[in-house]
């Protein structure tokens, strides 16, 4: 947790503490699969990923910063549907479309959604796949024997726009993205994502970001870079890698324009009646019925950063039901700017600003940011001499400086400062110069920017330069 937010979160804990204010924050659910462990025959917590995230039981826990009359959010789910009969969804948190949503045709009379494929309103689930993503977002505390989901605040939107073999049409993901934010979705899930986006997808993303709808993208299980490939790729969304028990990416988890990481292994969510989600996938082996949990079978477990997404929204919406002010741009610069750093030092191609941090996001001032990246660099003339021009971004709600440090080799021990950097809220913005004298001695060389707050805490982003 970085310094100010632990700060941050201090203050406000004493505050709920205290006497007269213990009663207005919420406090944590107590269902049995959050509370339990070993539930599949596994030595760690049935929803480990909760904890890890900084959501669990204790007094310091993410929930304890949210008010308890907290605002509902509509949080729009574009998968393959959902079975609202599941125990474990409750139906006061599903959305419903209001006479004045009537008026486009689709969300007719007490419709939750739609579905793009049957062009109707009863956007059932026959995979399992958007079952277990609104688990993950807004499964019941009311069920005691259930799940926990993140949010209790969520309104689902339920879009089916991904048939029951996980295919989709361009079109009809653009019409979903449209369709939530014409109707009032705060936050948007896409756990779903393919080689390449559509100009008609990338006017959908461009619509909602603004109407002011925070959009959340799974980065993808094909271990690949995701340069053009689909609605990750794209600088409107927050892209969501996957990590494992270790905290480490997971080898499936597609790299590159990534913003930030969170759990996608052996994750414990809700299982559609007569589905089992993993069965026939191309690729993985498995056998039918192995990823039950639970005596009734009403439990599922399964890997993938499909799983990732979701909590990241259900994050944003919950920071948003906490203080509906906040902009899409706001949470999206909180969430990335108070996650917490894992593998390469700084922000990285396979994690982003690393793994969310719930307490320290819903701790942060509603401006909060502390941003770094290096996009690209190129070789310029600079007053008849050679220099390596480093482009990205270096911004802060409150900037006190930024610099520029080269080391030589892989995994340098140390650095040498070349100058000051520009602040830069453009991510390819130019940030500043290195002498090519200063990069002798080495084939291979480190470029690290160190952006710092006026709090004193810190980010970096690092570049691998390869000269010759």
């Amino acid at each position: 947790m970085r310094p100010v937010a632990r700060l941050l979160f201090a203050a406000l804990m004493a505050f709920v503490a205290s006497p007269g204010n213990a009663q207005q924050m919420l406090a944590p659910p107590q269902n049995k699969y959050f509370m339990g462990q070993g539930s599949w025959g596994q030595n760690y917590s049935d929803q480990w990923w909760l904890q890890r995230i900084g959501f669990d039981a204790s007094d310091q826990s993410a929930w304890r910063l949210v008010k308890q009359n907290a605002k509902p959010v509509i949080v729009a789910v574009i998968d393959t549907g959902l079975d609202w009969d599941h125990r474990n969804i409750d139906w006061a948190n599903l959305w419903r479309a209001s006479p004045a949503d009537a008026a486009d045709g689709k969300a007719i009379g007490d419709s939750i959604g739609w579905d793009f494929f049957g062009h109707d309103n009863k956007p059932w689930d026959n995979d399992g796949h958007g079952t277990f993503v609104a688990g993950i977002i807004a499964g019941s505390w009311n069920d005691k024997d259930g799940i926990a989901g993140i949010n209790p605040f969520a309104r689902l939107m339920v879009l089916k726009a991904i048939n029951n073999f996980g295919h989709s049409r361009a079109s009809y993901l653009a019409e979903a993205i449209a369709f939530a934010a014409d109707h009032g979705a705060r936050v948007i899930n896409l756990s779903v994502g393919g080689k390449g986006m559509t100009k008609v997808e990338q006017a959908a993303v461009d619509y909602a970001y603004s109407k002011g709808v925070v959009i959340v993208v799974a980065a993808g299980n094909d271990g690949v870079q995701l340069t053009n490939y689909g609605i990750a790729g794209s600088d409107k969304v927050l892209t969501v890698a996957a990590t494992g028990l270790d905290d480490k990416r997971v080898v499936f988890s597609n790299w590159g324009r990534v913003s930030v990481a969170a759990p996608g292994i052996d994750i414990l969510s809700l299982r559609a009646r007569r589905t089992d989600t993993m069965l026939g996938i191309p690729g993985v082996k498995y056998s039918a019925s192995a990823a039950f949990v639970g005596d009734d079978n009403r439990y599922y477990r399964a890997s993938g950063t499909s799983f990732s997404a979701p909590m990241v929204s259900g994050l944003a919406s919950l920071m948003i039901a906490n203080d509906p002010t906040l902009t899409n741009r706001q949470v999206m610069n909180i969430i990335k700017s108070t996650a917490r750093d894992v593998g390469t030092p700084g922000v990285d191609q396979y994690t982003g600003y690393g793994i969310i941090d719930a307490r320290a996001a819903l701790a942060a001032p509603k401006d909060y940011a502390l941003l770094a990246g290096i996009s690209r660099v190129e070789v310029v003339q600079k007053a008849g001499k050679q220099v390596v021009r480093v482009h990205g971004l270096a911004d802060a709600n409150d900037f006190r400086s930024a610099r520029i440090e080269v080391g030589a080799g892989e995994a340098p021990t140390t650095w040498s400062v070349i100058g000051g950097a520009s602040q830069s809220a453009d991510p390819d913005g130019v940030l500043g110069d290195i002498p090519a004298t200063s990069l002798k001695g080495s084939q291979v060389w480190q470029v690290r920017l160190v952006v710092v707050h006026a709090n004193g805490s810190s980010r970096e982003a690092r570049f691998k330069l390869s000269l010759g």
